[in-house]
């Protein structure tokens, strides 16, 4: 039988110790230990689709039931022009009608020009102490002639109500009457602005 002449080397029983599972430092863990189970850990993808849609339907009820609802109604019935001297006086009838069960406050008033070869033009309502004097001095403008439609008006919960406000814009009348469309705006304090186009 053949001796052992290592010291340092176990004799060999026929059998092969287990050798003890590697200790690791925190900062020296190898990274295979981290990710060689991702498959199994991470959530299956159904539950993750079904809680994605669930939560889509229920952000669409929401921005549904919360959108604004329009408070004001309207349209332009009439449009009357006068030149004056190369600039164009405009007087602008509107009906508008509040829907809603509370009063409205009306901000700000504009009316937007946009003549035949596309350039456009902003004018803001006339103070409603001037229109008098604009309907004296150009009389065809009292083809429009209704209660002032100004700044600061307050129209009652569900009422309509048809004013007139005066505008003026540096063209000649052949180019505003050509005109592509006029836009007026009607801002209210807290609510949507009412838009009303004629063509």
């Amino acid at each position: 039988m053949p001796e052992n002449n290592n010291p340092q080397q176990p004799p060999n029983t026929g059998e092969q110790a287990s050798a003890p599972a590697p200790q690791y430092t925190p900062g020296h863990v190898p990274i295979t230990e981290e990710f060689d189970r991702a498959k199994w850990t991470l959530p299956p993808i159904v539950p993750v689709v079904i809680a994605a849609a669930v939560v889509a339907v229920i952000i669409a009820v929401v921005a549904f039931t919360n959108r604004q609802q329009p408070v004001m109604s309207g349209s332009i019935t009439k449009v009357v022009s006068a030149d004056q001297q190369g600039n164009t006086m405009v007087a602008v009838q509107v009906k508008v009608n509040n829907v809603v069960d509370r009063q409205l406050w009306v901000k700000n008033i504009d009316l937007d020009l946009e003549t035949g070869d596309g350039k456009k033009f902003t004018d803001h309502a006339a103070p409603s102490g001037d229109e008098a004097t604009y309907m004296k001095a150009f009389p065809v403008l009292q083809q429009a002639s209704a209660d002032p439609l100004h700044e600061e008006l307050k129209i009652p919960p569900r009422t309509g109500y048809t004013g007139v406000a005066i505008f003026s814009y540096p063209v000649d009348q052949k180019a505003f009457d050509a005109r592509k469309s006029l836009t007026m705006r009607i801002q209210l304090y807290d609510q949507p602005t009412l838009v009303l186009k004629n063509p």
